[in-house]
C-alpha cells in the first residue's frame, strides 16, 4: 500500500502577506513567528525571547508555519501533580488552516477523512496546496483564535 503524503512545491503561492504571525497561548505563552527574505524562512520566538534548539542553542525556524484551527476538549484526564488536566485535541472532520511560507498567507481547509489517513489542506477551488520544501511547525489553536499575520 503506497503512503500518501503531502504535496511540496518550491514555486511560492499567491496569497496575503505573512511577515509575522502572532498566536495568543494562554498566560505568557504567546507565539511568534517572523519571516525573512534573506533565509527564507520564519524565526520562532516564545515571551518575546528566541526559542531555542537545546542540542545546538539555534533559533528554530520553518519553512512553513500552519495554524490549525481545531477543537479543544476539555477532559477529566489529570496529566501531573498540580491537577492539570489533559485536553483532547480534534484531528478528524474539516477545519479552516493557515498556510504560511515564503512570507505569504494561503487561507485554506484541513481535512482528515479517517484516522488512518494523513491530515490534507485545500485552497478554496478545492485544490491542494503544497507545501515549500523543508521544516513544517504546525501550530495548534482554537477555532476561537484571533491570530494575528501581517506583512510588511
Amino acid at each position: 500500500m503506497a503512503i500518501e503524503g503531502y504535496p511540496f512545491s518550491a514555486a511560492p503561492p499567491q496569497g496575503e502577506l505573512a511577515d509575522t504571525i502572532h498566536i495568543p497561548y494562554p498566560k505568557t505563552c504567546y507565539v511568534d513567528w517572523t519571516y525573512s527574505s534573506d533565509t527564507g524562512v520564519y524565526s520562532r520566538a516564545v515571551e518575546g525571547e528566541p526559542h531555542l534548539d537545546g542540542m545546538t542553542g539555534e533559533q528554530l525556524t520553518a519553512d512553513n508555519v500552519v495554524v490549525f484551527y481545531t477543537e479543544h476538549k476539555k477532559t477529566d484526564i489529570v496529566e501531573d501533580s498540580l491537577g492539570s488536566t489533559a485536553i483532547d485535541i480534534v484531528f478528524e472532520g474539516t477545519g479552516r488552516a493557515q498556510i504560511c511560507r515564503n512570507g505569504v498567507m494561503v487561507e485554506a481547509e484541513w481535512r482528515r477523512v479517517a484516522s488512518d489517513r494523513p491530515i490534507q489542506y485545500y485552497d478554496d477551488s478545492g485544490e491542494s496546496i503544497p507545501l515549500k520544501p523543508g521544516q513544517t511547525w504546525i501550530q495548534l489553536v482554537p477555532p476561537d483564535y484571533e491570530v494575528q499575520i501581517e506583512g510588511k
